[in-house]
């Protein structure tokens, strides 16, 4: 995980940013980066705006994360801006978000879910949705805003951005806006083509930038 990327430094109450084209392991790793938290007592955030809680929930299953108990104790919360979005069931108990076009009510849903919690990890998957339906103007500072909120409060977040969908301007935007950022690729130069991440950067720490085979295995 993100221990093995970096040589010293802060790894709690960070922003991180996750960039790579679809299909590189994104949200693989987003799940195991919250999966990770649970074992060791933090709770966990997923705001959800492409696909429903129940693909989320399924596909950490099927990783061996099951979920359920912790949903059940509130140690796992969703925050859905997918279901009523798209005119789909709402899904359990996760709390809904009904707009992805104002961050600001994101923020509120989050401020929420955060009021009685201590050091949890949360996951935005994606970003890129919540930049595509939303002011280009504004949004930098939006996100800006809401990540200063998290980290001060001593937890920490994690942006899912898709490479390819925005101009060079947005990643260069975003991803300084980020107290890390993790670029992910798949490496079919091998016979067998492996997913991989590396630590392109991480304020105030030391980073080796290599690649590093990502492996998820149960």
């Amino acid at each position: 995980m993100i221990s093995d990327l970096v040589k010293f430094g802060q790894l709690t109450q960070i922003s991180y940013m996750l960039v790579g084209p679809l299909g590189t392991g994104k949200t693989t790793y987003a799940e195991a980066f919250l999966a990770e938290g649970i074992e060791q007592g933090f709770p966990a955030i997923f705001v959800t705006t492409d696909v429903s809680p129940r693909v989320i929930r399924n596909d950490m299953s099927r990783h061996g994360w099951a979920i359920e108990a912790q949903e059940a104790a509130e140690q796992f919360v969703f925050i859905d801006g997918y279901s009523e979005r798209m005119g789909a069931p709402k899904s359990g108990s996760a709390r809904s978000l009904a707009k992805v076009d104002d961050i600001s009510e994101l923020g509120i849903v989050l401020s929420e879910v955060l009021e009685d919690v201590v050091v949890a990890r949360i996951v935005i998957d994606s970003l890129s949705t919540l930049i595509l339906h939303s002011n280009p103007a504004t949004m930098p500072r939006a996100v800006q805003r809401l990540s200063g909120r998290v980290t001060q409060s001593s937890h920490s977040i994690m942006y899912i951005l898709e490479d390819g969908v925005h101009d060079e301007k947005t990643y260069a935007t975003f991803s300084y806006l980020a107290d890390a950022v993790l670029r992910f690729r798949i490496n079919d130069a091998e016979p067998v083509a492996k997913h991989q991440v590396r630590m392109e950067r991480m304020r105030g720490t030391e980073t080796s930038h290599e690649w590093h085979d990502f492996v998820i295995a149960r």
